[in-house]
């Protein structure tokens, strides 16, 4: 089975030619970087095939951090919440052990999940007696809108975020709101990781905070932002780590986005957006 894709000549994102190798994994495993738009990638990229086989027996065990679980959806769905007026119909993206459909089916929504992986997702359905979509997103026919859609760690997976969010885009109604969860490469202990490595300090297990096993893109509070900007989204908020005051001024919103999340920023960020 072939693993890798050709190498990208150029940036998926923006459109620039102007990338460049940034970065090199233990493994071999090339980072590179967009001048133009920021954003970081893994290049060449796994094959199609190589990532079903990878995520057809990609089984994590999450019973014992259920609770835990419940308690981090819930919240994730509170926020939702605080910028729709009514709990309508929700779509997950990478729905996992479904565990935040059931959450959102007590709070009042009309969940639907969704896994790439059909086998995976008719497990899921059977577990928790959902409907399930299952297959290549961007090649679904949906017919349904959607008040919300949340993905949590799932864009940094896959090969055509681009394509998947504008996907999104076209299913969500009027002002609906995405809300994504997803690593911060630039994170406080991953630009500490990234200088040593550089000044050849740190010599093993170089850029194992990229998970180049299984992630593709890798995203920073400006990446973000850029990339839905440009996909017909409203940033409401990028926040650092798995809590946000929502009732926090524009001001030091900007402060923590632009300054202080190059210094002191969590290893992951939530967005929450709003389609224009």
């Amino acid at each position: 089975m072939q693993k890798y894709d050709p190498v990208k000549t150029y940036c998926e994102f923006c459109g620039s030619q102007n990338i460049y190798k940034y970065h090199v994994a233990d493994n071999g495993t090339q980072i590179f970087k967009c001048r133009n738009c920021k954003v970081q990638f893994m290049n060449p990229q796994y094959t199609d095939k190589h990532l079903a086989n990878y995520y057809s027996t990609y089984i994590r065990d999450e019973s014992k951090i259920e609770d835990e679980l419940i308690k981090s959806h819930t919240y994730c769905l509170s926020l939702v919440e605080a910028f729709l007026p009514k709990r309508g119909n929700l779509l997950e993206i990478g729905s996992g052990h479904g565990y935040l459909l059931k959450v959102a089916e007590k709070r009042g929504w009309i969940p639907l999940g969704h896994e790439i992986d059909c086998e995976s997702a008719r497990k899921i359905s059977a577990k928790i007696g959902m409907k399930m979509l299952c297959g290549e997103f961007t090649a679904l026919e949906i017919n349904n809108k959607f008040d919300a859609v949340i993905m949590l760690h799932v864009l940094e997976h896959l090969k055509d975020p681009v394509k998947h969010i504008k996907k999104i885009n076209s299913v969500l109604n009027n002002s609906g709101i995405l809300f994504i969860a997803l690593p911060n490469i630039q994170s406080r202990s991953g630009l500490f990781k990234f200088g040593l490595e550089k000044l050849k300090i740190k010599r093993r297990n170089v850029a194992a905070y990229y998970d180049t096993d299984h992630h593709l893109w890798y995203y920073t509070p400006f990446t973000i932002r850029k990339f839905l900007e440009m996909s017909g989204f409203e940033i409401i908020r990028i926040y650092s780590g798995e809590k946000i005051n929502l009732k926090r001024g524009k001001f030091v919103n900007y402060l923590a986005e632009q300054f202080f999340s190059k210094i002191f920023w969590h290893s992951s960020m939530g967005v929450i957006a709003r389609k224009q």
